[in-house]
């Protein structure tokens, strides 16, 4: 197989996606990893090789990419957007904090595109392009995932309380508080996302 540089280059993701996606397919049985020699396809495949099986893993190795980028970027949005933040960002997040609640125990198809729109609220209030259509970017995999981890019992409320949190560490200007409640919201995602099988 080409190299993990020139699979993430033809791909456009991460060596560490690639990296996380062949150790997937690894595990079923479908490549060979021999240090120093490269990737090879397996002559014999495991028979749990089916179709949703190498889906599952390629969701897998996207998913920690995925996280890792997440930590990388939205911790400093949520620090930026405690430090820049206007009254009309303020009013715009705590609409969508009301929104998201009114959801809880609802359609879990709408509560999680509510619970997205927060996160690009959040980008909106670091008054940055750049990171805002990152964020954007993000929101797919947000709502391709979110059903799965809004499934588990409790996650609905756990997730409202988390951005209640931030939107009051942004609502009082505490960057370092903002940025770190991300942080550990995001850490706690991936828990979460490796409970229902998804990292």
């Amino acid at each position: 197989m080409p190299s993990e540089r020139e699979l993430a280059k033809d791909l456009g993701v991460s060596r560490s996606t690639v990296r996380e996606a062949l150790n997937g397919l690894t595990m079923l049985g479908i490549v060979e990893i021999r240090h120093g020699q490269g990737v090879f396809v397996t002559s014999e495949p495991s028979p749990i090789s089916e179709p949703s099986a190498i889906a599952s893993a390629l969701e897998r190795g996207v998913t920690n990419g995925f996280i890792e980028a997440r930590l990388i970027v939205e911790v400093e949005v949520a620090r930026l957007a405690a430090k820049r933040r206007t009254d009309d960002d303020l009013a715009a997040m705590a609409a969508a904090l009301v929104a998201q609640e009114s959801r809880l125990g609802g359609d879990i198809d709408a509560i999680v595109e509510t619970a997205t729109s927060f996160n690009v609220l959040l980008a909106d209030a670091a008054h940055n392009e750049v990171l805002r259509a990152m964020i954007q970017s993000f929101v797919k995999l947000m709502v391709e995932r979110g059903p799965r981890v809004y499934r588990l019992e409790g996650f609905g409320e756990w997730d409202m309380q988390e951005h209640r949190g931030l939107f009051e560490a942004v609502r009082d200007r505490d960057a370092e508080r903002a940025a770190t409640l991300m942080r550990e919201h995001i850490e706690e995602l991936a828990r979460r996302y490796r409970a229902v099988g998804a990292m």
